[in-house]
């Protein structure tokens, strides 16, 4: 009998506490103020050869070690909300012979928008590294929105010819940070 009323008490008591909520005025125009800034990396184009790969090009050879569709730049989300982006390349070098990194952005006509283009020494004992970021402001973004492919090569520049015993290999790194704006 005690369980029953004590059931009943404790019955009434949350019905009473219950009754007495706290509410405010709901302002659902918030969500039109609602802004995100996400910041989102992604990597572009790995590429190591070793010395022999560059025998055959000789000096002023061009070489194209990696060509990347980035056609994810023609999405709504990127046309409507990227803001800024920074492209990063890395490069070593232990080859005894200096050439040009380059970077060309292709439009859907494969015809160049931009091309990015970094010298690199020759190795003299020592890995040669650069590194260079390329920061797209809203003034130049619209290249990376028209971007369809990526193509990154290397020009050899003249120097001691390579052979297949030659020693030493470059490796190559790339990738892009992306700002945006979400409302």
């Amino acid at each position: 009998m005690k369980q029953r009323f004590y059931n009943r008490v404790l019955l009434i008591a949350a019905f009473v506490l219950s009754s007495f909520s706290c509410s405010s005025d709901l302002d659902f125009e918030q969500v039109n103020d609602f802004s995100a800034q996400p910041i989102y990396t992604a990597n572009l184009a790995y590429f190591e050869g070793k010395a022999p790969y560059f025998e055959s090009a000789g000096a002023g050879g061009q070489i194209y070690p990696y060509i990347a569709k980035v056609d994810f730049f023609d999405t709504s989300f990127i046309k409507d909300n990227l803001i800024k982006a920074d492209l990063y390349c890395r490069i070593k070098n232990t080859i005894a012979r200096a050439y040009n990194y380059n970077v060309t952005f292709l439009d859907v006509n494969n015809v160049p928008i931009k091309t990015i283009n970094m010298p690199v020494g020759a190795y003299t004992g020592t890995e040669i590294l650069e590194e260079q970021t390329v920061t797209f402001t809203a003034a130049d973004i619209d290249i990376l929105k028209n971007t369809k492919k990526m193509v990154f090569s290397i020009t050899i520049l003249p120097g001691s010819p390579l052979t297949a015993t030659s020693p030493g290999r470059i490796e190559m790194s790339s990738s892009i940070t992306a700002y945006f704006d979400v409302k």
